[in-house]
């Protein structure tokens, strides 16, 4: 018996007998390590038994298969070989044997050895080959490398690898460029004519296990069985050992035309079904410009929907999808859009619609814009009315607040001084108005103020004086005059306080906070510069009238 047929009923032999001895011990360890090559994990026993081990049975009758293939002597030559088709063949058998033995080396040390034994195989694959034409030959180089550069850049990046390669259209790319590689590698072995019908079908064969290993996975949803779907991938081993076997034609020999590999019906219906099993039906189809990355950071992540001026025309059905779809819903693009478009002509018919008019007027602005123009305004034009809204309103306080001080007037006019002010305050919430240093911090002044805070009129501490005046729904006039020196008694009789206190000034420099909206400015109170000063303040309902005078030593 040859080696390969040895090899193979050995192989089918012990898998069998594996198989067995779990059915004996109740556990599917064995025949695991026996069709798997490495130890299961802890799903294999929460997985059914019998389903298990009819799966490794299976496995291994194919790997009993792919020893037949692989281990089979080369085909007997045609010719002398060329010393390209003798390095291809020596690679070749390589790689099956590095695919085979099962690795534990790190992930960049494993990357890095595949890609040494199939680039060079693929470049000399190109340079072997008869019957395409140069320009074929160097398109399915260039596609060859596609996959092996993502590989590279993802083993050495790994989370930083480059733009293109990082996003699912740039895994898609790749993925589409090893495919189209490996029909144009058979398409190459076909137009060559040295390569068997059987090896070429089995080249075809190796598109279905994609599909398979994902058809198994829709249905068992990441089960034991997709594990052993996944180590049946074998046609790719099969594949390279028959093509190293059968590279056994010298290139000068006229290569022969076969008749085209012609695939089985049964086994065509078969692979359809399947691929529409996996596909499944687009039950949400997607407008081309709405297709979404896993992240979905396509749409716009805010509360509110954009303004229809500030969206291209060609963009705002997307922007309108953004705003309506939501992840835990199912809903096409086209639905939505038509629901959309239906509420549009229930608005412009008078109907109530349960749909934000912002909302609608990315669909149809100019039925929107009837009933709100203000919709369709841009960002910018509504900022700008914002901001001369605000200063009309700014300029109208100021007016109010003019008016209000003219009305003020001097409670004492016969104490004339250079220094002094008339401004009118509303108390609208309790707060009071303060003199304080201008150069000091006061917010240590502030806290023992307000800790010791009591109903007094007037506190001051330091450098900083607080006036609390009754809350009430008018301004309070308040004067605030500066003196080189103590004032002449006031006669009390028309006022209903009276206090004074002393306020230190360090910088020399004492001043009033604005009171009014109309920005009138108090004078300096302090006139004798840096030192310690008497604030005498009287007040009564709607008048204040403070006087600031340099303290006696």
């Amino acid at each position: 018996m040859r080696l390969h047929r040895l090899a193979a009923a050995a192989y089918f032999a012990i898998a069998l007998g594996s198989v067995v001895l779990g059915l004996v011990v109740g556990s599917a360890t064995p025949a695991w390590l026996v069709t798997m090559w490495y130890p299961p994990g802890e799903a294999v026993g929460r997985s059914p038994l019998l389903p298990v081990l009819g799966g490794l049975l299976l496995l291994g009758l194919v790997n009993a298969w792919m020893f037949w293939q692989v281990l089979r002597r080369p085909a007997p030559a045609g010719g002398p070989m060329g010393r390209a088709a003798r390095w291809l063949r020596v690679l070749l058998y390589a790689d099956v044997v590095w695919l085979l033995i099962p690795s534990y080396l790190p992930d960049l040390v494993e990357t890095v050895i595949g890609l040494a034994l199939w680039v060079p195989a693929l470049v000399l694959l190109t340079v072997v080959v008869t019957g395409s034409g140069r320009f074929f030959r160097l398109a399915l180089l260039l596609f060859g490398l596609v996959e092996p550069v993502r590989a590279v850049m993802d083993a050495l990046a790994d989370d930083a690898q480059p733009l293109i390669f990082a996003i699912p259209v740039g895994v898609m790319v790749a993925g589409v460029a090893a495919l189209v590689m490996m029909v144009m590698v058979l398409l190459a072995q076909w137009r060559d004519g040295r390569w068997s019908r059987g090896t070429l079908l089995v080249g075809v064969g190796t598109f279905a296990s994609p599909f398979l290993v994902a058809l198994v996975d829709a249905l068992t949803r990441g089960s034991t069985i997709e594990s052993i779907a996944e180590a049946m991938d074998v046609l790719y081993v099969v594949w390279l050992a028959r093509t190293a076997s059968e590279l056994n034609r010298e290139l000068n020999c006229e290569p022969r035309r076969p008749a085209p590999p012609r695939v089985p019906t049964a086994v065509t219906a078969v692979a359809a079904v399947a691929l529409l099993m996996v596909v499944g039906p687009e039950y949400a189809p997607r407008l081309t410009y709405t297709w979404r990355s896993e992240g979905g950071m396509d749409c716009w992540l805010r509360s509110t929907p954009p303004r229809v001026a500030d969206i291209p025309v060609h963009e705002r059905d997307r922007a309108y999808l953004c705003s309506v779809s939501k992840p835990d819903r199912e809903i096409s693009d086209q639905e939505l859009i038509g629901k959309g478009k239906a509420a549009c002509a229930r608005f412009a018919g008078g109907e109530p619609v349960r749909a934000r008019p912002a909302l609608l007027a990315l669909l149809c602005p100019e039925v929107i814009g009837r009933r709100h123009p203000e919709l369709l305004l841009s960002s910018a034009q509504v900022e700008r009315q914002q901001a001369e809204e605000r200063s009309r309103r700014r300029e109208q306080l100021r007016r109010e607040a003019r008016a209000e001080d003219a009305r003020c007037r001097d409670p004492w006019p016969a104490l004339r001084t250079r220094f002094q002010a008339t401004a009118s305050y509303y108390d609208w919430d309790g707060q009071p108005y303060g003199i304080y240093d201008a150069e000091a911090d006061t917010s240590g002044d502030a806290e023992t103020i307000w800790d010791a805070y009591s109903a007094e009129t007037l506190a001051v501490s330091g450098q900083l004086a607080l006036i609390f005046t009754p809350a009430q729904d008018w301004a309070t006039c308040v004067t605030a005059k500066a003196l080189r020196s103590a004032p002449p008694p006031l006669r009390r009789r028309g006022w209903d306080k009276v206090v004074e206190a002393d306020i230190v000034s360090g910088s020399g420099r004492l001043v009033m906070q604005t009171l009014s909206a109309s920005r009138v400015r108090f004078p300096d109170l302090a006139r004798g510069g840096p030192g310690r000063y008497r604030l005498r303040l009287y007040t009564r309902e709607g008048v204040d009238l403070i006087l600031v005078y340099p303290a006696r030593r």
